[in-house]
């Protein structure tokens, strides 16, 4: 089957592939195509504020907007917020035409924040052809939201038919009812969006979405009133409850809109099902193996009497099903009463205990598991269920949104008291667990609000408050308005980042230029107003008593300046969002000016750069030789150079010149590959694939789709993505059948097939984990080593996990016939890019026989998908070749393990120039000859090390200490780990790296050809340094370019002068606490020597191992320093007491 991707759209017959914001846009098609039959096309209008789970809708809709008026006019305007959006879907009734369809769209706070306008718009009625129709998105577990949102009630008392979709088919289907409804009874309906229908996907059969819509007769003429006013709406209410709503309920009864299933099956209990909760009541009893008459709600509002109570007949329990409840569940009752059903349970049970949670999602297991033993379920079929929900795991880090790197908030860092804060992504730093945290999260815009009534009772402390530009275009101009009015001592961190960043990206509706807010600020009585910007110069031209505008660089001034003014004050950051700023510059093909780059020798992985940059994505971690050092992934890298400051001396800066570019890996083209074993069909896949938000997890869910619809296969998605666009947990669980099958929300515990991990911590969450079963599950799991929030931002204190432990957790819930490749690592090698990670591992999978695809099919849904072509079908080749012949593609990488002795003969070899040196190592190896080939590495590479550090004699001193140790531990261990521990660390220790050493590493040659070697045309490097004469005169470092060398050059060659009276720079803090602690550590292993036994090795060895946690540069050191002496202590006591006994 061949697609193009506007076939969704345009598609007549058969089966299309769409999301719940997709099946929006196909909803208005439906709707004008029917209209093109009756020879007339109502125009449409679109309006709303974006907000998850319909953050991106606005978005579809716009880039929709020439297919749709190919039919009829179709407009769409940004609203400022819900109130005006809500406003303005009335006012399109007042178009002379009378013919406008308008949708109102918004998340169910938004909707819990418009009863009056859609009070006014219901009283008011609709056009004599028109509509008003509000899209409802409803974040019941509050994944995206601060608190859950459900519409329910708010639509009720202004009296709006509530259709409530329970899949994407429905959202197509119930939306053209809701059109028609409005039409015909002159109301405003709603569509309850439920966000796991929002986030799914599905193959939809096109015949059901068109229903045979049935118009009861309306006895009352309809008219639209353009004025509501006083006792003159008496009249018009009258008729919304007497004529109008009469209609609503017949027209609800005429079309079978609520339905009864398997009616006939008995056994004196059935389920009412509400909207969404409908899937979630089939899943349960398909899972239970059992049939259960069903009646299935697609209308919550009004609730029909008549098909409750023909669904009642010859029952007596009936439970309600819904969320949040108890909202049906009371018209439920209020129908039965008087009948013969002796008990109607929904939110409480029998005993009056909770039942059907009133609160969040309602998940299909917990129903298997609350109404299976009341349906007479098998017992063991519960047993199972419970068993896999009952597994204990150890804790795994889980993984939380994060702030983007360069994030503009990140210079508002410096607060050193916690702020208000905000809708937006200043919220993320209350769900990161920053160390300064917020005081509050308040709706959207009212953060100020919040405050101006605490102040008058904690004696008007003084705040800072953050507010975006998107929250104050919204309604933060009151919250501002409010705090002048109540001369409140708090100082709004302003935003202006330009973009809705959490919810797609989106320019903020009403947004103006910088110079216009800042009189508008001035105009509300703020007492002072001040720009901190990148580019301060196009701000001189606001000047007066009230106005001050600050460099970037100044930013802690500003803050620090702006806490001790009285009064209300606002601090705008003028700084384009990073990420909407890469994606930008990506689109428009630019590459940057600058790179940031970390030189690997210098770097000493003390975790600095994380905290100076507040944990930034792009940094990352490798193992070297000498430890764990810090690199910049590129691609992630918003270049903002925030990372930079500190006392750190590997950065630079390096500036590609006219045409230079990242230098791109292209791997060999593969085309012939063997075909896997088939993954047969006779029972619905499921597959469970789960990552990171921006990472593609849910475009490899997409692409697995169409390929299975091109196969003529069904497919249902369910993509949980909440806060994806910061980073966020993404879970894509993925079922293709062959045949039809129910619609789901989530898929059960212990039935998944394929378990596909783009990131290893979040395939080692238990909450994922439980929908894996060791007898079923196959698991796919990338071990790239992808930190979280928390270890980005403490990267020595919180280190990444063991990767064992976590693959053992793995194999524990799972087949032991899985497969872990580090797929980032590889992505890397292949492409340069790890974009690519999950395109590997899809391909891993499909070449072991774990998809029910063919390789042809997916490569086509590469293709449809339109994006890095080429390269994706090439990582999809790869990644079946890394199963198909590891071997190949470790021949292809160059990635054969480099021997110990080979990694020796190379350092033999460097020193064949230098017979003192080569004397001392050969000396040195066999001494302790009885080191494995590993250990002997270690030594041989840190002997020479020193040598070039300082001289011969310098490694000997450390060569005569190492062999001291050896001596006594060469009988206790026959890996000698104390030893090797002891020849890492005092190396540590005694290479530290002064201004003579950073000189030697920076100059050395391989340091910048290495970073060189990363572009393809001519780049200029520039250290970034802040030389010790210079630190009282300069706040930061100072970029010296190919000048500097030879200084650099020069000043290496005065090593000789380290730590002799002549010494430069040995009379520092910093250098006196350097050499002493070589001493110290000396003292530290002589005590331990003693007492070093069998039983207390490991103590001994983690004694020895200390030095690596002594890290970094100044302040940095000396802060890691004061931090390892305390432990030395605890760990020797211990170790004392251990020989004691």
């Amino acid at each position: 089957m061949k697609l193009d991707i506007q076939d969704k759209f345009l598609q007549r017959d058969g089966r299309v592939f769409l999301t719940g914001m997709e099946a929006i846009v196909r909803l208005v098609r439906e709707k004008q195509e029917r209209d093109q039959a009756t020879g007339h096309v109502n125009q449409t209008y679109f309006t709303g504020y974006e907000g998850s789970p319909l953050g991106g809708l606005d978005l579809k809709i716009v880039a929709q907007l020439e297919m749709l008026n190919e039919l009829g006019r179709t407009v769409h305007q940004f609203g400022i917020n819900e109130k005006t959006a809500a406003s303005a879907i009335l006012g399109s009734q007042f178009a002379a035409s009378g013919d406008i369809d308008a949708f109102w769209y918004g998340k169910a706070h938004g909707t819990m924040w418009i009863p009056d306008e859609v009070w006014l718009a219901n009283l008011s009625g609709t056009g004599a052809r028109g509509a008003m129709v509000l899209l409802s998105g409803e974040d019941h577990r509050s994944k995206s939201s601060v608190s859950p949102g459900a519409s329910d009630w708010v639509l009720r008392s202004s009296m709006v038919p509530i259709f409530y979709p329970a899949s994407i088919e429905d959202v197509i289907r119930l939306g053209l009812h809701a059109v028609a409804l409005s039409r015909h009874a002159g109301v405003v309906t709603a569509l309850k969006l439920a966000t796991p229908v929002c986030d799914g996907a599905s193959t939809v059969d096109l015949a059901g979405v068109r229903p045979d819509i049935a118009l009861p007769e309306r006895a009352f003429a309809k008219r639209f009133n353009q004025i509501v006013m006083a006792t003159g709406a008496l009249p018009m209410q009258r008729q919304l409850v007497e004529e109008k709503w009469p209609l609503v309920e017949a027209y609800v009864r005429a079309n079978d809109l609520n339905r009864i299933v398997d009616g006939d099956a008995g056994g004196g209990v059935g389920i009412v099902a509400v909207g969404k909760s409908y899937a979630d009541v089939r899943q349960a009893l398909e899972y239970l193996g059992l049939r259960v008459p069903v009646l299935h709600l697609a209308v919550s509002y009004p609730l029909d009497y008549e098909i409750v109570r023909t669904f009642a007949r010859g029952l007596r329990h009936i439970y309600v099903v819904e969320e949040p409840g108890p909202f049906v569940e009371e018209g439920v009752k209020a129908a039965l009463w008087g009948t013969e059903v002796e008990a109607v349970y929904g939110q409480w049970d029998e005993d009056g205990q909770p039942l059907i949670p009133a609160h969040g999602e309602v998940d299909p297991e917990e129903l298997a598991l609350k109404l299976g033993p009341r349906l007479g379920a098998a017992p063991e079929r519960l047993t199972e269920l419970q068993r896999v929900l009952d597994r204990t795991y150890p804790a795994v880090p889980r993984v939380t949104p994060m702030s983007c790197g360069g994030c503009p908030y990140n210079s508002f860092r410096d607060l050193h008291e916690k702020p208000g804060g905000a809708i937006g992504c200043s919220s993320i730093r209350a769900i990161e667990a920053y160390d300064s945290g917020v005081l509050y999260i308040p709706t959207m815009g009212a953060g100020g609000s919040i405050y101006s009534g605490w102040a008058p009772f904690n004696g008007n402390q003084h705040i800072y408050q953050y507010l975006g530009d998107g929250s104050y275009f919204h309604s933060g101009r009151g919250a501002i308005q409010s705090c002048v009015q109540g001369e409140v001592n708090i100082t709004f961190l302003l935003l202006f980042n330009g973009a809705v960043a959490l919810t797609g990206g989106q320019t903020p509706g009403g947004q103006r230029p910088v110079s216009d807010v800042v009189q508008e600020l001035l105009g509300l009585g703020v007492v002072k107003v001040g720009i901190v910007s990148e580019d301060p110069a196009r701000y001189r031209h606001l000047d007066g008593e009230r106005i001050e505008v600050f460099g970037l660089e100044r930013h802690a001034e500003a803050l620090e300046q702006f806490k001790e003014i009285a009064g209300t004050t606002v601090l705008i950051l003028d700084k384009e969002c990073a990420t909407e700023k890469g994606r930008r510059r990506r689109r428009q093909g630019l590459t940057p000016d600058e790179y940031v780059l970390i030189d690997e020798d210098i770097c000493e992985g003390c975790g600095d750069c994380y905290a100076q940059a507040e944990g930034c994505a792009a940094l990352y971690s490798v193992a070297t030789e000498f430890g764990d050092k810090t690199q910049v992934r590129q691609a992630q890298c918003a270049q903002d150079g925030l990372c930079i400051d500190g006392e750190c001396p590997s950065f630079a800066v390096v500036k590609p010149a006219k045409g230079t570019r990242l230098r791109r890996r292209r791997p060999e083209p593969l085309d012939e590959l063997p075909e896997p074993p088939e993954c047969p069909l006779d029972q619905p896949y499921a597959i469970f694939a789960m990552g990171r938000g921006g990472t593609g997890v849910v475009t490899i869910s997409h692409l697995i789709a169409y390929a299975a619809m091109m196969e003529g296969k069904y497919v249902y998605l369910s993509n949980n993505t909440g806060l994806a666009q910061k980073g966020g947990p993404v879970e894509a669980p993925i079922v293709i059948s062959a045949a039809e099958q129910p619609v789901f929300n989530r898929l059960f515990p212990g039935e998944v097939d394929l378990y596909l991990g783009f990131d290893l911590l979040r395939a080692a969450e238990p909450d994922n984990l439980k929908y894996a079963a060791p007898e079923r599950t196959r698991a796919f799991v990338s071990t790239a080593e992808i930190a979280n929030a928390e270890m980005n931002r403490n990267p020595r204190t919180q280190p990444f996990p063991e990767a064992a432990q976590l693959r053992a957790l793995i194999d524990h819930c799972t087949s032991k016939d899985n497969i872990y490749l580090d797929t980032y690592w590889l992505a890397e090698r292949l492409f340069s890019d790890t974009i690519f990670a999950n395109m590997l591992l899809l391909g891993a999978a499909y070449q072991a026989g774990m998809l029910p695809l063919q390789a042809a099919s997916i490569e086509q849904a590469i293709v449809l998908n339109g994006q890095a072509v080429e390269n994706n079908v090439q990582a999809f080749r790869w990644g079946r070749l890394a199963v198909a012949d590891p071997a190949r593609v470790e021949r292809a990488l160059g990635t054969q393990q480099v021997s110990a002795d080979q990694t020796l003969a190379e350092v033999k070899e460097r020193l064949a120039h230098d017979a003192a040196a080569r004397a001392l190592l050969d000396e040195g190896l066999a001494a302790l000859v009885d080191l494995d080939a590993e250990g002997q590495k270690e030594l041989g590479v840190r002997l020479a090390e020193l040598c070039a550090y300082q001289d011969v004699a310098y490694a000997r001193s450390y060569l005569e200490f190492v062999r001291q140790v050896w001596e006594v531990d060469r009988g206790l261990s026959p890996g000698l780990q104390f030893t090797r521990a002891v020849v890492r660390g005092l190396y540590k220790l005694m290479a530290y790296k002064d201004e003579y050493e950073v000189a030697r590493l920076a100059t050395r040659n391989g340091s910048e050809e290495r970073m060189r070697a990363l572009f393809d045309g001519e780049v200029k490097i520039v250290r970034q340094l802040h030389p010790p004469t210079m630190r009282r005169l300069l706040k930061g470092k100072i970029g010296f370019g190919k000048g500097l060398r030879p200084a650099l050059v020069l000043l290496s060659r005065l090593k000789g002068l380290r730590g002799t009276a002549f010494d430069l720079f040995g009379h520092t803090a910093a250098r006196r606490l350097e050499r002493e602690l070589i001493g110290w550590y000396c003292g530290l292993i002589e005590e331990v020597l003693p007492a070093l036994a069998e039983e207390s090795y490991g103590l001994a060895v983690e004694i020895a191992e200390l030095p690596d946690s002594i890290r970094g540069y100044e302040q940095v050191k000396e802060a890691s320093a004061a931090t390892a002496k305390p432990r030395a202590e605890r760990l020797l006591t211990e170790l004392r007491a251990q020989s004691a006994t």
